[in-house]
């Protein structure tokens, strides 16, 4: 059944101040409750609202911001925000007019309580960083001071649409130096946060997204990340590049990286100078 025309439709009506119809027909089709959204629609909204310009933003932004209490994840009433935040994504990549006022936007839907929301933010940044390039990498900077906003930049570096417009590795890489800082300098509390971990995967997922793009500076940065005093992250950055396609053509920067880590270790204790018994007991 082709939905283009029932779509159109209710969006015109939307636009005009009419949300019901474009509600009803988005939960309709969603593909939710189940464990994918109707890829298909999603587009064909987000694209039909950046072809719409200026006059889409403010039902975008109806969209974007409703609460998850009124649109609980898991839900059909989910995929109205999924498909804002995307739509949102396309929008400012038309219009760097829109670019600075939609950022905002897609920065507090980073994080999100709905993963299925938080999930499509790089998809967006990855829309804008194709027509933006290197300037969204400098428009992104404060977003490096939170968990989930820094793991949505990561995420978004990886996609090849923004990947293509950009020839200069080093604001790259500052990037992900400043994500492994954030992690470096947590507090033990943090780990239980969902953020740190959602930080953590993009992390550890990046050599392999970043190393094929902008080579061996990925590395060196992997080299001043061993230094790390943290057992964890020393351990998040081998299993990193233990890749196979990194070995296979990176096998040199690969055991630099390792030879770092090594290097950056602390000596084992020596059980000979370990001095039991000593320990002073109270009196009972």
């Amino acid at each position: 059944m082709n939905e283009a025309r029932p779509l159109e439709t209710a969006l015109e009506t939307a636009i005009g101040g009419d949300v019901r119809p474009l509600y009803d027909f988005l939960c309709r089709v969603s593909g939710l409750p189940g464990n994918r959204v109707n890829q298909t629609i999603l587009v064909a909204f987000a694209e039909s609202c950046a072809a719409r310009g200026k006059s889409a933003d403010a039902l975008l932004r109806r969209m974007a911001s409703i609460h998850p209490d009124e649109a609980p994840g898991g839900t059909a009433l989910e995929f109205l925000p999924v498909c804002a935040t995307v739509a949102l994504g396309l929008r400012a990549a038309s219009d760097p007019r829109a670019r600075q006022k939609l950022l905002p936007l897609l920065h507090e839907l980073s994080e999100d309580m709905r993963f299925r929301v938080r999930d499509v933010v790089p998809e967006a940044l990855g829309s804008i960083g194709a027509k933006a390039g290197t300037a969204l990498l400098d428009e992104v900077a404060p977003w490096m001071d939170g968990y989930f906003h820094a793991a949505a930049v990561l995420r978004a570096l990886a996609r090849p649409e923004w990947q293509a417009t950009l020839s200069d590795a080093a604001p790259v890489i500052e990037r992900f130096n400043q994500a492994f800082a954030l992690l470096d300098a947590a507090p033990r509390a943090a780990r239980r946060y969902p953020g740190y971990k959602a930080l953590l995967d993009a992390v550890a997922a990046a050599p392999r997204a970043l190393a094929p793009r902008f080579g061996i500076p990925v590395f060196d940065a992997l080299v001043e990340a061993a230094r790390t005093q943290d057992p964890d992250l020393a351990a998040l950055i081998a299993t990193s590049v233990e890749d196979r396609g990194l070995r296979g053509r990176f096998n040199d920067e690969v055991t630099r990286v390792k030879d770092a880590l090594a290097a950056a270790a602390p000596a084992p204790r020596d059980p000979t100078r370990i001095v039991r018994g000593t320990r002073r007991r109270g009196r009972k």
